[in-house]
This record gives C-alpha cells, structure tokens and sequence, in this order.
C-alpha cells in the first residue's frame, strides 16, 4: 500500500467512526466535555487545570510577600514592627493557600510561611510548613533548602 493510500484510508475511517458516534469526545457528569490532550511521562503528571488568572493574582501576592519578608527592615525602636510586617507577609501568603492550593509555586509558599514562623519565634509552626514544602515541593532547590531547615531544627534540640 502507498503512503498516500495509507493515509487516505485512516482518515475515512476516522470519518467513518466519527460520523457513526464511535469516537465521541468524553465527558463529565456534568455534562461538559473533557479535554483531550497528550499523557504520560513527556509532558507530566495528569492534574487539575489551573485558573490562569487566579495563577497571575498567586505570582503578584508572592512576590508582594518575599519582597516585604527580605527586603522591608522592622523600624527600630518600635517593638510592634517585626510583628505587623510578618502579619503582612503571613495574611499574603494565607490568601495564596486559600484561594489557590493548586498554586504552581505552592511550595515556595509553604518554605516562606515557615520562615516567617521561624522569624516570630513559632518553631513548631515553621518545621509544620517546611515539612509541607518538602513532602508536597516539586522543586528541588526549595525542597533542599526546608530540609536543611529541618535538620537545623533537629540538631538544636538535641543539644538543647
């Protein structure tokens, strides 16, 4: 069989099944059809789309966040200060976790809310979100960097 043969013959048998209803398009319990696309190991694991837009808010608000925890200095003299700059962080990155858990960055969030505990003096609160961003990061860089929180933590009980 020829090429061009070949190829003719599979698209009048899609045409065939397709008019026949043999290939529909799959859809939910709801009604509204699935999207189709590529599976498997090339182009990742199989999840929830996520909201582009939600995605956009999500990157300002972490970046509102990181900018307020490395870059903003407490005032000196007011005893207040530490405490209302890391209520901003926290209620930035809160709202990330509220609104968007499905965040790509999700662990970098989780890294941050636990440095910020760590900065107000909550230990327990900090190791919570580090073991978080270690279980559920997916980049390596942060996942090393919770871990090496960790075992910091780890080490300063037993000498305490």
């Amino acid at each position: 069989m020829k090429p061009q043969t070949a190829v003719l013959a599979s698209l009048f048998l899609v045409a065939v099944l397709g008019a026949s209803g043999f290939l529909m398009v799959p859809t939910c319990a709801c009604g509204e059809e699935l999207a189709l696309t590529q599976q498997g190991p090339s182009r990742g694991a199989i999840g929830v789309p996520r909201d582009p837009e939600q995605e956009k808010q999500s990157y300002k608000s972490l970046d509102a966040a990181k900018f307020y925890f490395y870059k903003r200095k407490p005032t000196k003299g007011d005893k207040g200060s530490l405490e209302r700059l890391n209520k901003a962080v926290l209620d930035r990155l809160q709202e990330i976790m509220d609104l968007n858990p499905n965040f790509a960055r999700i662990d970098e969030v989780y890294f941050l809310t636990g440095e910020v505990h760590q900065r107000g003096g909550d230990t327990e609160k900090a190791v919570e979100f580090w073991t978080k961003a270690v279980k559920e990061g997916s980049d390596e860089k942060i996942k090393a960097e919770a871990q090496k929180r960790l075992d910091e933590v780890q080490n300063q009980k037993k000498k305490g």
